[in-house]
């Protein structure tokens, strides 16, 4: 069934290339283009549209600001910012307002079958997908390496897409170590007043080197380390939102509260708590599981991770963690720091950089192991 899309532009040659592009993919008829927001706001009265495209060049400012109030009215539309320049600011203002994508004009031949495919596709589906938190009882002790890899493994062992979502606002671990630069992130969706959902997920999502590994990174580079308060119930919303459109997503979580730490594990399918052997950190190990445990969260999904495991060398030894940990299960990843280093220096995941290393086969293992999950957590959330 062809989507019913309307268009506001008072210009001629976007009207026609938007009807060109729609050909095979839509429905553009002579009176779905409005002059302005009065036209739009009768034509939807009448009939709501799957998506709407908004050209800004007239009066971007009045145009974005008069955005807002139809996005809440119109939930269930797709709102689509076209202009003939992409500019910072208004792209901000555009994603504030609640549009779902924000296109320059001239690719609208080529672009836009596709953002609609995305962003509104024929039907929908109720499946849930697979979410794993990462946290971590240091900063240094690696969870982003283990995070970002694991995204990776999930990806290719289920030939789907998978998600990394980066909540370390200080320093942005995933940005960092995949290379990546971005205009907003996972912060500035966070502190929108609108919905957030699966294809506001997928706009924002930067691709990376690996084809079937997205990444929403923390924040801008020039916003990194500002003081930033996650409000734990709308970080679970969005989590959930990701679980909508990608079958595997995993938060890099390493410096958040415990409320936070708790409403991720309790809207995840596991969490992995990564820490190093030392003193200190078993330590704070203990106290996030403790912490945890008191907050409702079930042991049994919860896996401590020793990272930069080696079996000689270490003053305490894996089973002395064991025992200090108690019931929880406690796994590990190999150290291989030349293997790990290249990988952070390329920006590349260790199955690109060091593919036949034991820190990526223990990786691969650990993705096999939850992805098995997923059909017992979807059946216990019920």
């Amino acid at each position: 069934m062809a989507r019913h899309v309307l268009l506001v532009t008072n210009e001629l040659a976007t009207a026609t290339a938007v009807s060109t592009a729609l050909e095979s993919n839509g429905k553009l008829a002579p009176e779905d283009v409005c002059r302005d927001y009065h036209e739009l706001a009768a034509r939807m009265e009448r009939s709501p549209a799957n998506a709407v495209l908004v050209d800004i060049d007239a009066q971007p400012e009045k145009m974005l600001a008069s955005l807002d109030s139809l996005v809440r009215k119109y939930s269930d539309t797709r709102f689509v910012v076209l202009s003939g320049a992409l500019k910072s600011e208004l792209l901000l203002e555009a994603m504030q307002a609640g549009a779902r994508h924000f296109m320059v004009k001239q690719t609208i031949a080529a672009d836009l079958p596709g953002v609609l495919h995305r962003i509104c596709p024929n039907g929908s589906s109720s499946a849930q997908g697979t979410a794993i938190t990462v946290l971590s009882a240091s900063g240094g002790a690696g969870a982003t390496t283990i995070a970002v890899n694991l995204a990776d493994e999930m990806s290719l062992l289920s030939g789907e897409t998978s998600l990394i979502m980066d909540l370390d606002y200080c320093y942005g671990s995933v940005a960092t170590y995949l290379g990546l630069e971005g205009e907003y992130g996972v912060i500035d969706l966070l502190a929108r007043s609108g919905p957030i959902d699966g294809e506001l997920i997928q706009t924002t999502a930067m691709l990376t080197r690996s084809e079937k590994l997205q990444a929403l990174i923390s924040t801008s580079n020039a916003s990194l380390g500002d003081p930033v308060s996650l409000e734990p119930h709308r970080v679970g919303q969005t989590l959930d939102a990701a679980k909508r459109v990608y079958r595997n997503t995993v938060v890099d979580a390493p410096r958040v509260s415990l409320a936070l730490a708790a409403e991720l594990t309790k809207h995840s399918t596991a969490t992995l708590l990564v820490f190093q052997l030392s003193v200190k950190d078993i330590r704070v190990a203990q106290r996030i599981l403790t912490g945890l445990t008191e907050r409702g969260v079930a042991a049994s999904t919860i896996t401590p991770i020793v990272n930069r495991y080696r079996k000689r060398g270490s003053m305490i030894s894996i089973d002395e963690a064991r025992r200090a940990l108690g019931t929880f299960p406690v796994g590990y990843v190999s150290n291989d720091f030349q293997a790990a280093s290249q990988a952070i220096n390329l920006g590349q995941t260790l199955s690109q950089a060091a593919p036949r290393s034991d820190p990526r086969r223990e990786i691969q293992q650990l993705a096999v192991k939850l992805s098995e999950l997923k059909g017992a957590a979807v059946k216990a959330a019920r």
